[in-house]
């Protein structure tokens, strides 16, 4: 299955061969139209007169000379520019890349619009993650109106399971919601290691001041925000009559999300959000500007390609007359 998240970052290495090529296209679409010895009979002879003396070559297929050169300098073109869309990996850096899981446990987490409730679902969400993440530098915050560091970065995922489990509404020392104090235990833990991480929101609601304090922290920050979001919209809950749930605040969180740059993923009941949230991780340390690590070429296979187009070539009467 191709994995459309990592061309994200596709783009040419070196991009002025393209002028090259387009003069290449140009200079061989004028040398063949000059020398058509059909276009210079059309200003002495009638089309209908012409087309009768007139033997029909190559030069109208689809398989000639000419339009092979034609895809030629596209793909030599294409092949100069340098195509790419991933770094070479960096043993360096990929180790010391972070995830910082900061979960929400305030008191609409326990809601039960999402079955079991908002939190326990959460909860099990994280537990594939960190089965399909492995033994991964992983770090655990628990906010509400005050976060905390539950677990500082491990490569023990086991550990993590452990305090995660543990984790209830109920203990936290103050009520509300304030995802904005994650921020300061983000930049805490994520700058010994050098390297760009991930904050990797889990809740249901923000607020203004949030999305702005967010935007500024990312703005001067190379790490990259995902927010994951449980519960249920006010227009899911329309037809709940009766219902006396809080609405996830979805247009808040997208405001935050905007602000920072960031993703904003649905909690679904299938593993493709999981599966979302572990793309989006991984491709995070290609936006870094590092010259220890060198843009991976990626126009090699049209390498081939172009030398089984000049094999045409050695075809007798295979010419392009100039």
């Amino acid at each position: 299955m191709i994995d459309i998240m990592q061309f994200q970052h596709f783009h040419f290495l070196r991009p002025e061969w393209f002028a090259v090529g387009l003069a290449m296209y140009f200079l061989l679409k004028y040398a063949v139209e000059g020398d058509d010895f059909f276009n210079r009979w059309k200003n002495v002879m009638s089309e209908e007169m012409l087309a009768a003396v007139t033997v029909e070559g190559n030069r109208k297929k689809l398989v000639s000379p000419i339009n092979f050169a034609k895809i030629s300098i596209v793909l030599g073109t294409i092949i100069l520019a340098g195509p790419t869309w991933k770094q070479q990996p960096s043993p360096f850096t990929e180790d010391n890349s972070a995830l910082i899981i900061a979960l929400d446990l305030s008191e609409t987490m326990d809601q039960s619009d999402v079955q079991p409730s908002r939190l326990l679902r959460a909860k099990q969400k994280v537990n594939e993650l960190l089965e399909l993440r492995g033994d991964t530098n992983t770090a655990l915050i628990a906010f509400s109106g005050s976060a905390h560091v539950v677990m500082p970065i491990t490569n023990d995922r086991e550990m993590i399971r452990h305090f995660l489990d543990s984790l209830e509404s109920n203990m936290m020392p103050l009520t509300g919601k304030a995802p904005e104090n994650v921020l300061p235990l983000t930049k805490r833990l994520l700058d010994p290691t050098q390297v760009p991480g991930t904050l990797l929101m889990i809740g249901d609601g923000a607020h203004s001041e949030t999305a702005l304090k967010f935007g500024d922290f990312f703005d001067e920050q190379n790490h990259q925000l995902v927010y994951w979001a449980v519960g249920k919209t006010a227009s899911e809950l329309s037809g709940d009559t009766g219902s006396n749930i809080i609405a996830m605040q979805e247009d808040n969180i997208d405001n935050l999300v905007d602000e920072s740059n960031g993703r904003f993923i649905r909690m679904s009941d299938t593993a493709e959000d999981v599966d979302r949230v572990n793309q989006y991780i991984e491709n995070n340390l290609v936006i870094v500007d590092d010259a220890a690590r060198p843009w991976f070429e990626s126009s090699y296979p049209l390498i081939v390609l172009l030398a089984v187009i000049y094999l045409f070539w050695f075809r007798k009467g295979w010419t392009i007359s100039w």
